[in-house]
């Protein structure tokens, strides 16, 4: 590759529309680079030498290299027209091929027609400085250790007070040796929210705090701006504040408690194979509200799977997306963002459920202007 296309590729891979795309980033990469070398690879190349898949990889089985190349076009499509408008290159990966195009444009796009952005409409709240602060609220799982090493879970178990005897019931191992209660780990989905959120506001010179759930207080957030993340058995603050409105985080599935034509009144994981390709859908619930004192927003992210969270934390931050999404509400350019609402967020993953591949509004409502 040319200098310049190298420095393109860096930046697209850089961008908020590839974060903690890894596949994807892979893919791309791989294809530029077999370009700059005159080859065009197939998918069995693609596959073997870009995602790690085995030797015995068979396309007409797996169709990881057609799902993570849909991806990637998308994703690029999505850069230039939006933080890559102004790059005098552009990158393109042609439907059909998988060979990468470099082109220099002949002369600048024409400037967009000036809107108030999707981004700035959706959080503005935030943006505003009206309120005492900005605070994203995470949660970190219950887990119980023995001396050993041994980490145990169950999504179900996370009352301290109960100590670690639900658990081993549940799972047949009463005779387990003793177990201490942990706090090391957290929901991977989670934190890549937290990060695509963190890089958002930073971005924009916004200030953003980030606090545990576990170890936080009304008399600590009371006054600010929240974003509450993760799923009403870990998320003391979504449990208190969910339930009125018509979409609801409970067990392992959503319910939509007022399902209009077309809808379901429960909305459960699928996971499933295509061909050899695990898949998974997964539902996050994003619901937005006015805070306890005047100005301020909540805006929680409820789901009973990190990965879901992580979906919605990519759509919130990328402005083709929210875009996307305001207009799934019926809200167009000039029109102002309610107070209350919310979004059914379906999101789809591939490879044992390791990537995020699209996330879109499966529903929508609106619940205060």
């Amino acid at each position: 590759m040319q200098p310049a296309e190298q420095q393109l590729l860096q930046r697209v891979l850089s961008s908020r529309q590839f974060e903690h795309a890894h596949i994807l980033k892979r893919v791309l990469r791989y294809i530029c680079e077999q370009a700059a070398a005159d080859v065009t690879p197939k998918e069995y190349d693609i596959a073997v030498s870009a995602m790690g898949r085995q030797k015995s990889f068979d396309p007409r089985t797996d169709p990881i290299v057609r799902v993570s190349m849909a991806g990637v076009r998308e994703r690029l499509s999505a850069y230039f027209n939006g933080e890559g408008r102004d790059e005098p290159l552009r990158l393109e990966i042609p439907k059909g091929q998988y060979r990468a195009l470099f082109m220099r444009l002949p002369e600048p796009l024409p400037a967009p027609a000036e809107v108030p952005g999707a981004l700035q409409k959706f959080w503005w709240p935030y943006f505003s400085g009206a309120a005492a602060g900005n605070i994203i609220v995470y949660t970190d799982p219950l887990f119980f250790s023995d001396d050993h090493g041994l980490y145990i879970r169950d999504l179900q178990v996370n009352d301290l007070a109960h100590g670690a005897r639900p658990l081993l019931e549940r799972a047949g191992l009463e005779g387990l040796g003793p177990l201490r209660p942990s706090y090391h780990y957290l929901s991977a989905g989670e934190v890549h929210c937290m990060l695509s959120v963190s890089r958002m506001f930073h971005e924009r010179g916004t200030p953003l705090e980030t606090r545990n759930s576990r170890i936080s207080s009304w008399n600590d957030l009371g006054h600010s701006n929240l974003v509450l993340l993760g799923s009403p058995r870990t998320n003391t603050f979504i449990d208190s504040l969910q339930g009125e409105g018509d979409f609801l985080v409970t067990g392992e599935a959503v319910e939509n408690r007022n399902p209009l034509p077309g809808e379901q009144s429960v909305y459960r994981a699928r996971r499933y194979m295509d061909g050899k390709l695990p898949r998974m859908t997964e539902y996050a619930v994003l619901t937005r509200r006015p805070g306890p004192t005047p100005g301020a927003a909540i805006t929680m992210i409820a789901a009973n799977h990190g990965r879901a969270i992580e979906g919605a934390g990519r759509l919130l931050t990328l402005e083709n997306e929210v875009r996307s999404l305001l207009e799934a509400m019926g809200l167009g350019t000039s029109d102002t963002l309610p107070s209350g609402f919310q979004a059914l967020l379906r999101v789809e993953t591939i490879d044992c459920d390791d990537e995020v591949v699209h996330v879109e509004a499966a529903a929508c409502r609106i619940t205060a202007e």
